[in-house]
């Protein structure tokens, strides 16, 4: 009767080291998970890009621009990129080598801290130091061979942890997202940033020289329109 006792004992004692051990091994919540599927800081630049031609409205011009956009503000990203909810839509398919799951979509979900708000809605208000999120066209995500790369549109890219000025306007979900693409996006910073060496086709190369001259063009009108605010934040 004893032993019957101490072996229940040990038995027992072995389910609950057990039980321990798989709970101190578990991600800490949700999103240090996801956290650990994505890149570290030192490749994310490193990443291959993934470019499709998307289809938008474009303006050409800081005027037209503003009149189409419900929502203009100052703000900063409080993540890093690599750091930032993305969210991947893919198409399913029976789960074998043959019939893998292909991305159709993905974006990014950036959170930014409002530091001057030019532009809101009248039944909106918003606060400067208010933080919302804003959707971005451009994703990380993991391809068939569990290879993981950048997918944009139109040559975006993500806004950084500069100050930016955003033009924002909801989409059919109601949420807030970058209009016009990169000449919705204006790094108050860095007005070069959109300038890069990594190797584009020809199209994409002529897409982005042809973004590039409105982009200039129109954060002149900006840096123009809206000195006094700017130098505000940049003295802050």
């Amino acid at each position: 009767m004893k032993s019957k006792k101490l072996f229940l004992t040990v038995v027992s004692a072995f389910i609950v080291l057990i039980i321990v051990t798989t709970i101190l091994n578990l991600p800490k919540n949700q999103e240090e998970s996801k956290k650990d599927k994505l890149p570290n800081k030192e490749t994310i630049d490193e990443i291959p890009n993934v470019n499709t031609n998307g289809n938008y409205i474009s303006y050409a011009n800081l005027e037209t621009l503003e009149q189409n956009s419900e929502l203009i503000i100052i703000a900063q990203a409080t993540q890093n990129f690599e750091d930032r909810e993305h969210i991947n839509t893919f198409y399913e398919t029976p789960k074998d080598k043959y019939q893998p799951e292909f991305l159709i979509e993905g974006i990014t979900k950036t959170d930014v801290n409002i530091k001057k708000i030019l532009k809101q809605p009248e039944n909106e208000h918003y606060n400067e130091e208010e933080i919302i999120s804003v959707i971005e066209p451009i994703t990380i995500f993991e391809d068939v061979g569990k290879v993981k790369k950048v997918k944009t549109i139109s040559n975006y890219k993500e806004i950084g942890r500069d100050d930016y000025i955003l033009f924002l306007k909801k989409n059919t979900y109601g949420d807030y997202g970058i209009i016009n693409m990169n000449n919705g996006r204006y790094n108050l910073n860095n007005t070069n940033e959109l300038n890069t060496s990594k190797a584009l086709s020809s199209w994409e190369e002529r897409e982005r020289n042809e973004d590039l001259i409105i982009h200039h063009e129109i954060i002149e009108t900006i840096f123009e329109k809206y000195s006094a605010e700017i130098k505000e934040i940049q003295n802050q």
